[in-house]
């Protein structure tokens, strides 16, 4: 969705203990940023996630 919406978007896979624990986040497991803010720890629907990035309202 991100890259059909032109919307910069980064992947950061968390690979050993030490990275999880330094993540500014309440869960490691997924956890989604905007320009270094913390949103959610949700995982998305297409059109939420155009909603967050303010695509749909």
């Amino acid at each position: 969705m991100a890259k059909e919406h032109g919307i910069m978007f980064k992947v950061i896979h968390i690979m050993d203990k030490e990275s999880a624990q330094n993540v500014p986040a309440p869960v490691t497991t997924y956890a989604l940023f905007q320009n270094g803010k913390f949103l959610t720890q949700s995982i998305q629907s297409d059109k939420k996630f155009l909603a967050l990035a303010g695509i749909l309202e």
